[in-house]
């Protein structure tokens, strides 16, 4: 919390809307191979396992970094950490759009994965600093729209680009959003309060991890995050390939519905930070785990073999966005909540490095299910498995903070 007090920090509400705009065109960069996923398949010549292969290059580097990422937020501040990070980003992406194998194309993702760990604990400690806990919720919430905003953005834009010049001149406009998201950081972020004045306490340290560890509704509620980032990555790596090859949809138009999932998505995360914050208190884990079960129920009509009308496939998308995508800012705020304002970049890192290890682990396993059955329904069986059961583990445990 400022220490001004949340009522007379005015200047929140403008920072808020600054790092929501860096995780935006940061997530541009990102996420922007997975509407070109179906061209990349084409000409690459990939293997539908392999292109399964592309998110988890990128969140394998943020999962490395990731408690290297929350130490560093903690120490150097939010504005220079966020900044460094996006410019790792938008370079590694750049060089990824001139990588003439696979190979070599994982190798640049990964690399620009190690920048893209900074933004989650770097905007999350701004929130955590600046916004009291009955408006943190929907504050966490409207920062992780940037990602799905990021995500609608790619879709609906980077597939027409690249029929028109090609994929690699689309992935290169994609990775300039991050650069511009760093320029833009840099120069309008304030400093970090937290590295000023006097009683400020000593930055967290890795060693006082264990404290926090031994809690086992911590980890029931990061093993959850695991599941749930599977499921997310899932969506995202695969939903296009799925329009276009179970559905018949065009490039374009499977750009589109996953445009849909992301907005339903953004819809969500805004929603579950309100209903968080207004209708349970403050309490986040009830909300998690509706949520899961949404996206469980969405995962198991495209499981189905029934034909649907286009526009009831646009509406189960939409849920299946609300699903994949509501339950990370209310992840990420109830992790940061445990730890309070010393240890909640640390913590952040470590509930991201769980949610991002998901995003290693869905997309190879749903594209090693797919290619060994044939079929899409198996895939998308597992995932609303994954989310059921998160759900009820996180059913099962005691309270995480005072007021849940």
């Amino acid at each position: 919390m400022a220490p001004s007090g949340p009522r007379s920090d005015r200047g929140r509400w403008g920072l808020l809307a600054l790092v929501t705009g860096a995780h935006t065109l940061g997530a541009v960069s990102v996420l922007a191979v997975a509407p070109l996923a179906p061209l990349l398949l084409e000409d690459l010549h990939l293997t539908r396992a392999q292109v399964g292969l592309f998110l988890p290059a990128i969140y394998l580097g943020g999962v490395v970094m990731s408690l290297p990422a929350g130490w560093l937020t903690d120490r150097f501040g939010a504005r220079l950490t966020l900044a460094a990070g996006q410019c790792v980003t938008g370079a590694l992406v750049a060089l990824a759009a001139e990588a003439d194998r696979l190979s070599l194309m994982l190798v640049c993702l990964f690399v620009g994965g190690l920048g893209w760990a900074v933004v989650n604990p770097a905007t999350g400690r701004t929130i955590l600093e600046r916004f009291p806990p009955r408006e943190r919720g929907f504050a966490m919430g409207i920062k992780q729209t940037g990602l799905t905003l990021g995500g609608i953005a790619a879709s609906l834009t980077l597939p027409a680009v690249a029929l028109a010049y090609g994929w690699r001149v689309a992935l290169t406009v994609a990775a300039f959003a991050s650069l511009a998201a760093a320029a833009g950081g840099f120069a309008l972020m304030p400093r970090d309060r937290a590295r000023h004045g006097a009683g400020v306490a000593e930055p967290a340290r890795f060693s006082e991890l264990g404290r926090f560890l031994g809690n086992r509704s911590l980890l029931v509620l990061l093993a959850s995050g695991l599941a749930l980032g599977m499921a997310q990555a899932s969506v995202l790596a695969y939903l296009a390939l799925f329009a276009r090859e179970r559905l018949g949809l065009t490039v374009v138009a499977a750009g589109g519905l996953l445009a849909l999932v992301q907005a339903g998505g953004t819809g969500s995360r805004l929603a579950w930070g309100i209903i968080s914050d207004r209708f349970f208190g403050g309490r986040r884990r009830p909300c998690v785990i509706i949520n899961s079960v949404i996206g469980g129920a969405s995962y198991l009509v495209f499981a189905s073999a029934v034909a649907l009308p286009l526009p009831v496939v646009g509406a189960v998308a939409v849920v299946a966005g609300a699903g994949a995508f509501g339950w990370v800012g209310l992840f990420l705020a109830l992790a940061a909540e445990v730890g309070g304002h010393r240890y909640a970049g640390l913590l952040t890192g470590v509930a991201v490095s769980f949610a991002w290890s998901g995003v290693l682990l869905g997309p190879p396993l749903f594209g090693a299910l797919l290619q060994a059955t044939g079929t899409y329904g198996v895939p998308w069986l597992v995932l609303a498995l994954l989310a059921f059961a998160a759900a009820i583990a996180l059913a099962g445990i005691r309270p995480l903070v005072k007021r849940e």
